[in-house]
């Protein structure tokens, strides 16, 4: 529920002063900049800005300065901003005074055009609390009304002629009334709900994982009840350690995020959620995930261990280097795979791994020709955030299919050279619907992928894509005939 910002108790202002960090905007800057600075620059000069500096206001200007972010694009509370602006064009003046460096007050003041003076941290004090609340004293002798979020601001509300409470502010109400402090507006909106988190964790990424399943089905352990299991709490566990790394992605590209036209309503991005209790869950869920992966299996736990290193290092640096990325990307869904192998304690299959590789690759290849072709023709210039240009479509395009077509030559040297030779299947001819089956899907894929118009990542494509669940259907039935007893 929001009270908009007006007359209470037959008050009337001159001078409205608004905090930025948790009130103008939901999030913390110093955090963003730590974070920011943790990503492009070395362990010691992390260590050096944090810990070589006299005092909390010389860090933030340190790191404020080694983060040199765009600060004017941190998401507003856009109900207290609009507020604001009545409020001003009222007569009201304006004043953004927070314990943020300025080189964040002056962004905001500036990207907002709203306040007649910006104010924050200079390097020497760090204007918070106690010291926030003389300095306004002693600027507004008059009186000023406040607006603020933090039990940090208690001190500023009780030397304010009134207090605007926003966010988690809100709960300090009840004590502010009764000190005889008005409160002239209330912003409750705007914290993360449990949908934020659940967006933040990428579920619908866990599908991906069930390729750990992949040796229990083609070892036919899917009847032994204790291999189910391990499968499963595998399966688990890694998708808790993978969600983890999803968000430790998300908290070093907010800004990227932020300048992007869709991944800006991100939860982190958009400032629903903060990056450092997201941080805090992240390393949480990482722990877990590693802890049950090794409790299930030290090799699985090893396993889970290299695709992290692989996944992260992709994220911050490996991905914008061509052509490296999609192995990358091939890598790590084939590390589920042999990843499942170790965890039942499977011998390692050569055809399978191959298999995999290749179409895996393919499939990356697909989601980046979307990429190319669909990035503005423009000589020499790279598409944002990749080493590829708009004229390597052709490059991807040759390498895409021909990656594809391999993989179903190994699938089909496989049912010939090893399923057929060795006594495993009691109907292995039945298997060779499977690469009729995926040289169909392929060339369907990069139909859509040249045209544009494969949007998701093939794989989570292929979940939601009635087409490609008809065909897994059918290769299903496949494997089932290939294994039954019955006479066929």
């Amino acid at each position: 529920m929001k009270h908009n910002v007006g007359k209470t108790d037959q008050l009337e202002f001159r001078h409205l002063v608004v905090d930025l960090d948790g009130t103008l905007s939901p999030v913390d800057t110093l955090h963003e900049d730590f974070f920011a600075v943790l990503r492009g620059s070395s362990i010691r000069s992390v260590v050096k800005a944090v810990f070589g500096t006299s005092g909390k206001a010389a860090m933030k200007r340190s790191l404020a300065q080694m983060a040199g972010r765009d600060a004017g694009l941190a998401p507003l509370r856009q109900d207290l901003v609009e507020n604001l602006g009545k409020l001003k064009s009222g007569g009201t003046s304006l004043h953004l005074v927070t314990a943020a460096d300025q080189y964040h007050a002056d962004a905001i003041g500036e990207a907002t055009g709203l306040f007649d003076s910006v104010t924050g941290s200079d390097g020497r004090s760090n204007l918070k609390g106690p010291e926030k609340a003389r300095y306004l004293k002693e600027r507004f002798p008059d009186g000023f009304i406040y607006a603020g979020d933090s039990t940090a601001d208690m001190p500023v509300w009780m030397a304010s002629a009134g207090a605007i409470l926003v966010g988690d502010g809100a709960r300090h109400e009840r004590k502010l009334r009764a000190q005889g402090v008005p409160i002239v507006g209330m912003y409750k909106e705007g914290g993360g709900s449990m949908k934020d988190w659940v967006k933040l964790f990428r579920l619908h990424q866990w599908v991906k994982n069930l390729l750990i399943l992949v040796p229990l089905l083609l070892g036919q352990l899917y009847l032994v009840p204790e291999a189910v299991a391990t499968a499963l709490m595998g399966v688990l566990f890694w998708s808790i350690a993978g969600s983890g790394s999803y968000v430790i992605n998300d908290i070093f590209d907010v800004d990227a995020d932020r300048a992007h036209r869709s991944k800006c309503n991100r939860p982190l991005a958009s400032g629903r959620l903060r990056v450092m209790p997201a941080s805090i869950v992240a390393m949480g869920m990482l722990a877990m995930g590693l802890a049950g992966a090794f409790a299930l299996s030290t090799a699985f736990g090893l396993a889970l261990t290299g695709y992290l290193v692989v996944t992260l290092s992709y994220s911050f640096a490996l991905k914008k280097i061509p052509l490296l990325d999609v192995g990358i990307i091939a890598l790590l869904f084939t590390s589920r795979i042999v990843a499942g192998s170790l965890l039942l304690d499977l011998p390692h299959s050569p055809w399978l791994t191959s298999f995999a590789v290749f179409v895996f690759l393919s499939l990356a290849l697909a989601k980046r020709h979307v990429e190319v072709i669909s990035s503005k023709p423009s000589k020499g210039a790279k598409i944002a955030g990749r080493g590829y240009r708009h004229d390597d479509w052709p490059l991807t395009l040759a390498l895409g299919l021909s990656t594809g077509m391999a993989s179903c030559v190994v699938m089909l040297l496989f049912i010939t050279l090893e399923a057929a030779a060795r006594d495993i299947y009691t109907h292995p001819q039945m298997l060779y619907g499977t690469p009729i089956v995926l040289v169909f899907w392929i060339m369907r894929i990069w139909l859509l992928s040249h045209r544009g118009e494969l949007h998701d990542d093939p794989v989570i494509f292929a979940v939601k894509d009635p087409v490609s669940l008809g065909m897994a259907g059918f290769l299903f039935l496949c494997f089932a005939a290939s294994v039954t007893s019955l006479p066929l």
